[in-house]
């Protein structure tokens, strides 16, 4: 199949066209009749169609098997090392990235067999998909089917048919996206549909889970976590009591979360390393930046300007589209305009968690795809509500103005833009392995650990090996820091336990972010050069990787 589409790679545009033809058709077929109106109740028929685009325009990327970006490969690492030893910062320390985001890849992994790109990816579609379809049943819950999805058509197209590795990867902001998503429909839907209390101990846990995917998310979490605890203090509808049930549930529902991991800490002993690893490195990863946020902005625009990202059109249809509607009526029913408040507070906190690292990475924007297709299901929602009672060619015209404002210079930009991998699925599934993976394999074992100095975590992708200390990425380990010494002193201490069969230094010419060998392990780390001299013995040295085996497998492996 993969030949056949490389053969001729028109083929998957013709698939991709068909696809969103067929989602359109579906959407606006109940405008052609003169009498529609618009219905507000949830919308779960629609959930095929966005999970199908999504399939269409992101699955040629399952089959690319190198990483998109250096998280990606860090992510799949913990995965394939938490099957081994499931206790997260005793096996696996992820830096900024949270817990959940490595176990999030583990039932993919399962079910397919293997934790790797394609396994993570399809994870990766699976969490979109999941973020998508609560904001649109959200919007749809509070405005109307057809205005949800109308509103949030062109995030779906936007996410379907970007090519930028930066947006396509499984990247850390999917969980606390995905969670925050499904806590903010729960909230919704307990206002607006009076759904019970054990509902809020489930939206609770949702929000207070979200910190624990990436800290850089609590923001988002704690506005929509207070906004919800707000508003059951001042609904005056209920009955005391039930309010008062309600309220607790959601409170034990955000705490539970944080018992759960105390009490793991506590049990396996790992207070030192989270807090370490997770609390004081995020601080340090904030306060390391010294880059105004004007200079992220521009950078921003630099990087999102680049034809296969999709971004600026993204945003910029949707800005006009706000702009054009600003002077239109809005109706002024109570819920529906709480609902839009709490939507445009969410993207401007969104817009805050994006800049404050001040870094210009591109996936940071993930955080705000749910917050954007809210506001712009919401202001559209209102406007439609407004106009109720005027004739259905007018609220048809509405509706078809916003597709053609958010959607429509999208899909423009994205014609004209060849896709970078179709044309090479064939010879990218052949070449799972790069000369360093496959060195490696002459030496270790399925299932055995392999330990890494440096920033090159695709080593353990391509080979499956687990990790051998908590560390993929020896960051910590390699630059100065107020930690340096701690994080030094545990790697040494697990490759000693562990004694893994072969060892890479991956700092030198051609590798990721470390390429001067003056970094090596055995230029700054006394200690760890001495142990590796005396237990293993360097075997080659492969694209600025230098190899080494333990002395008593070498033995076994050269007879």
């Amino acid at each position: 199949m993969l030949r056949w589409f490389d053969d001729n790679p028109d083929r998957y545009w013709w698939l991709v066209c068909f696809a969103i033809a067929g989602a359109l058709f579906i959407m606006l077929r109940p405008l052609l009749r003169p009498d529609w109106k618009d219905v507000k109740g949830t919308d779960w028929k629609w959930a095929p169609v966005i999970l199908l685009v999504l399939i269409v325009g992101r699955w040629p990327t399952w089959f690319v098997t190198r990483e998109f970006n250096q998280d990606e490969s860090l992510l799949i690492t913990g995965a394939i090392t938490l099957h081994h030893d499931p206790v997260f910062w005793r096996s696996v320390d992820t830096g900024t990235a949270g817990p959940l985001d490595s176990y999030a890849l583990m039932p993919a992994g399962w079910i397919l067999g293997a934790d790797d790109y394609f396994s993570a990816r399809v994870t990766a579609l699976c969490l979109l998909a999941a973020a998508l379809i609560f904001a649109h049943n959200t919007i749809a819950l509070a405005f109307g089917r057809q205005v949800a999805r109308v509103a949030g058509f062109s995030t779906l197209c936007f996410e379907s048919l970007t090519l930028h590795h930066d947006l396509l990867h499984f990247s850390t902001e999917l969980v606390p996206v995905s969670l925050v998503a499904a806590a903010f429909f729960l909230a919704v839907r307990r206002f607006i549909a009076g759904t019970g209390w054990r509902w809020n101990a489930v939206g609770g846990f949702l929000l207070g889970a979200a910190p624990f995917a990436k800290l850089q998310a609590l923001p988002l979490a704690g506005l929509l976590a207070l906004g919800w605890i707000a508003g059951e203090l001042w609904l005056q509808n209920d009955h005391p009591g039930d309010r008062r049930n309600r309220l607790v549930a959601l409170c034990a529902g955000i705490g539970a979360p944080l018992l759960v991991c105390a009490l793991m800490l506590t049990v396996t002993g790992q207070w030192r390393p989270a807090v370490t690893s997770y609390i004081l490195q995020n601080i340090a990863y904030v306060n390391d930046s010294h880059v105004t946020i004007s200079i992220v902005l521009l950078e921003y625009c630099y990087y999102a300007a680049r034809p296969d990202s999709l971004l600026p059109a993204w945003l910029a249809g949707g800005g006009l589209w706000l702009l054009l509607i600003l002077p239109m009526q809005r109706s002024t029913i109570r819920p529906a305009r709480i609902v839009a408040a709490a939507a445009v507070m969410l993207c401007l906190v969104g817009l805050f968690c994006i800049l404050v690292p001040r870094r210009p990475f591109l996936h940071y924007w993930q955080l705000l795809v749910v917050p954007w297709t809210l506001v712009l299901g919401s202001t559209t929602g209102l406007v439609m509500e407004a106009l109720e009672s005027q004739r259905a060619t007018l609220r048809c015209g509405v509706l078809c103005a916003t597709l053609l404002c958010t959607t429509g210079c999208l899909l423009f930009a994205r014609a004209g833009c060849p896709h970078p991998y179709v044309g090479r699925l064939a010879l990218y599934h052949a070449s799972r392995q790069g000369p360093v993976a496959k060195e490696l394999m002459k030496y270790a074992r399925s299932g055995e650990a392999l330990g890494t100095w440096g920033w090159m975590n695709n080593y353990y992708v391509e080979t499956g090996l687990r990790q051998a200390v908590s560390s993929a990425c020896t960051l910590a380990e390699i630059l100065e820091g107020p930690n340096r010494e701690y994080f030094c002193r545990r790697y040494l201490a697990n490759l000693q336990r562990s004694a893994p069969p072969v060892f890479v230094d991956a700092v030198g010419p051609g590798n990721f972010y470390f390429q001067d060998r003056r970094l090596a392990h055995d230029a700054i780390f006394p200690q760890l050069a001495a142990y590796i001299r005396a237990e293993y013995t360097q075997v080659a040295d492969v694209q600025g990787s230098r190899i080494y085996v333990r002395n008593d497998r070498l033995a076994i492996t050269t007879h």
